[in-house]
């Protein structure tokens, strides 16, 4: 049984049927967070807030609305923001250089080497993106979601979605340009 009809019988207290909504989607809203910049431990705690209003809001579910993984991953998103937003008010100043520069701990060969610097380097990048940009990548080219996905998961119009994901394409790509050049 699929995460959608598992999580409308959750809806009506199946509490068997909520735990395999979680089982077949706790990876793919844990990495998703991981690829919004967010730590471990921030992810797991997340995650779980988001599983438990996944529980009590299952009734809100509609399944004619999209599927039930897209649902969840817009809930994991809403809060990866609100926490975001909130770190970066605490925050005062983060040093990129020296996170970039910190020492490796064995000797790697030259391609190894190469490939550590340019996933630094996107990283690095991405750090300067807004959160709801780094959420729009992520929906696209980490898991995989449509135009029509992405709109749900942003609460947008497929053409709106279209656009913001453009533009956060194009901010990262002169972010990138910028920094290699």
């Amino acid at each position: 049984m699929d995460s959608t009809s598992n999580l409308c019988r959750a809806a009506m207290g199946d509490g068997v049927a909520f735990a395999r909504v979680v089982e077949a989607e706790q990876g793919r809203v844990f990495g998703f967070l991981g690829r919004m910049g967010l730590d471990a431990a921030t992810s797991e705690d997340i995650a779980q807030e988001a599983f438990l209003r996944v529980w009590r809001n299952a009734g809100s579910f509609d399944p004619k609305r999209g599927a039930a993984s897209t649902w969840i991953l817009a809930i994991a998103r809403n809060l990866a923001l609100g926490h975001l937003r909130a770190a970066s008010r605490r925050r005062e100043t983060f040093d990129e250089d020296e996170a970039l520069n910190a020492p490796s701990q064995e000797p790697r060969p030259d391609a190894v080497l190469e490939d550590k610097q340019r996933r630094a380097l996107l990283a690095a990048a991405l750090e300067r993106l807004a959160p709801a940009e780094r959420s729009l990548l992520a929906a696209s080219y980490d898991e995989g979601l449509d135009l029509a996905s992405i709109a749900r998961l942003e609460g947008c119009s497929p053409g709106a979605a279209k656009l913001r994901l453009h533009r956060a394409r194009m901010k990262l790509r002169r972010i990138v340009e910028m920094d290699d050049g």
